[in-house]
């Protein structure tokens, strides 16, 4: 990563080079010889960074079109149905018997599942356990008519 990368991954997920010291736990001295150049950023600052960077802008493109009343925006258009993949569907019947430790999903293929489960407001985090929402029960479910 080069400084000027980093500002970016910086602007996108809205943090300051103090927030990403503190974030970090180290001076803020050094995150400015980061962005000058000065000394090379490690890679595991790279890589920490750049995973942030991209779940901000996949977030982005999930954003809700909701008016300062809370209710849907005039302007923009509602989120559209999608498709659940097969992974993330396997996830949520596992959670309708019920939480899941968070722990067990990390470094899985699972992880993919959690952000797509969570983002769409099918499962949320309690605590260490990953729980199905009310909405999340509602798939697979029949309507009556």
């Amino acid at each position: 990563m080069n400084p000027e990368r980093m500002h970016e991954c910086l602007t996108v997920i809205r943090w300051s080079p103090s927030t990403l010291a503190l974030s970090l736990e180290i001076e803020g001295d050094l995150v400015d010889r980061w962005l000058n150049d000065a000394v090379p950023i490690p890679v595991s600052v790279a890589s920490w960074l750049e995973a942030l960077c991209f779940t901000h802008e996949a977030s982005d493109l999930m954003r809700p079109a909701v008016s300062n009343n809370g209710r849907p925006h005039p302007h923009r258009k509602p989120n559209k149905l999608e498709h659940v993949p097969v992974y993330s569907y396997n996830l949520l019947r596992a959670l309708e018997h019920g939480p899941v430790a968070l722990k067990t999903l990390f470094g899985t293929d699972d992880e993919g599942a959690v952000f797509f489960l969570v983002s769409r407001g099918l499962a949320e985090r309690q605590g260490s356990e990953l729980t199905i929402t009310r909405e999340g029960r509602k798939i697979g479910q029949l309507s009556e008519r």
